[in-house]
């Protein structure tokens, strides 16, 4: 009979201890959520550069290795340089799942800024426009606070989904 006694004692800790487990990884659960609920897409986007990214935009993917982030853009380097803004990213693939808080030195550098490299190179780029025909091809001629001049066309920075050449305005 002691031993029936034992045995169920046992299964009665046994039962506790597993039941006290599954509490705590449910509040792990929930301080996880609730730190990942404070976290950024632009953290994110930090925590993966250096790394194989997918970026799907609205007219294509891109895929390489994210180079360069700025502000409202991020640079991906494969058989070309992607200048891509960052609000025009439908979904995103990365091995990367960390975060990266601290910003660099040349995060305020922009579109503009990107664009103002790819002018001074001479570098002929495609800009893909949002809900845009076709991308736009040629050198940029002129380089606003806010908008670009090329092929004869006025193109708002706020209208480019992504802007792509040999060269990285960046590297």
């Amino acid at each position: 009979m002691d031993d029936r006694i034992d045995a169920l004692l046992a299964d009665i800790e046994a039962a506790e201890a597993t039941a006290g487990r599954h509490a705590r990884r449910g509040e792990l659960g929930d301080e996880v959520a609730a730190q990942a609920a404070e976290r950024t897409l632009v953290e994110r986007l930090r925590g993966a550069l250096g790394q194989r990214v997918k970026m799907v935009l609205p007219m294509r993917e891109i895929v390489g290795t994210a180079d360069f982030l700025g502000r409202g853009i991020i640079v991906v380097v494969g058989a070309e340089a992607s200048v891509i803004s960052i609000d025009s990213i439908r979904s995103m693939r990365t091995a990367s799942r960390s975060h990266q808080f601290d910003a660099g030195p040349l995060e305020r550098l922009g579109m503009g800024s990107a664009l103002r490299r790819l002018a001074a190179d001479h570098t002929e780029v495609s800009i893909d426009i949002v809900d845009g025909p076709g991308p736009v091809r040629g050198r940029c001629d002129l380089v606003g606070a806010d908008y670009v001049e090329i092929a004869q066309r006025i193109i708002p920075f706020a209208a480019i989904s992504a802007v792509h050449s040999r060269v990285n305005p960046f590297g």
